[in-house]
C-alpha cells in the first residue's frame, strides 16, 4: 500500500492542528472533521477501489480480444498455406483502409478548421463540417456560412427592431405654458 503521510492533500483546513500537533481536516459544510490517519485511509480506500475497477475494465477488454486472436488462430490454421496468406492479406488490407479513413477524416477536420478561420467563422464547428472529401467540405462549409450570416442579421435585426413610442390619446388643452402664448 502506497504512504500517504507526505501528501500535501491541497485540502481546506488541511492545516489545521490540536493542541498536541495533529491535523484534522473539515468534509464538507457540515463541519464533520476527520483526523490525518482517517483522511489517508479514505484516500487509499477510493484509490484502492479506483485501481479494481480499472483493472476489471483493463481485463474485460483483453479477454475480448485475446478469444478473437484465439478464434482467428484457430481458422488459420485449419486453412492451406495459400489460403492463410490470402486472409491474412485481407486483413491487412482492411487494417490499411481503416487507418486511411482515420488519416483521411483527421484531414478533413483540419481543413474545415484551416478554411472557418480564414472566413472568420467559429472553428469549433470544424468536426461537425468536415465531410468525406473536400468538395464535401467546402459544400458543407458554404452551407454554414450563409446560414450562420443570415441567422446572425436575423438576431441583429431583431435586436435593432425597437418599440414604437406610445402616443397619449388625451391631448391636455389646459398647458399653462401655451395658454401665455394664446394658443
Amino acid at each position: 500500500m502506497y504512504n500517504y503521510k507526505n501528501l500535501n492533500y491541497g485540502m481546506p483546513g488541511r492545516n489545521k492542528q490540536d493542541g498536541e500537533g495533529k491535523s484534522f481536516f473539515r468534509k464538507g459544510k457540515d463541519g464533520e472533521v476527520y483526523s490525518a490517519q482517517e483522511m489517508e485511509k479514505l484516500i487509499a480506500e477510493n484509490v484502492e477501489e479506483a485501481l479494481k475497477n480499472a483493472r476489471t475494465a483493463w481485463d474485460k477488454e483483453n479477454e475480448s480480444k485475446i478469444a478473437a486472436e484465439r478464434d482467428d488462430a484457430a481458422r488459420l490454421a485449419s486453412m492451406s498455406a495459400e489460403e492463410r496468406a490470402k486472409a491474412e492479406l485481407d486483413k491487412r488490407e482492411s487494417a490499411f483502409a481503416q487507418e486511411k479513413q482515420r488519416y483521411m477524416s483527421e484531414r478533413m477536420e483540419f481543413e474545415a478548421t484551416k478554411a472557418l478561420a480564414d472566413e472568420q467563422l467559429p472553428v469549433s464547428f470544424a468536426k461537425i463540417l468536415a465531410g468525406a472529401d473536400e468538395s464535401e467540405t467546402k459544400a458543407n462549409i458554404e452551407m454554414f456560412r450563409d446560414e450562420f450570416y443570415k441567422a446572425l442579421e436575423q438576431a441583429l435585426n431583431d435586436r435593432l427592431k425597437g418599440r414604437t413610442p406610445k402616443t397619449s390619446s388625451v391631448v391636455e388643452s389646459s398647458d399653462p405654458f401655451l395658454a401665455g402664448f394664446g394658443m
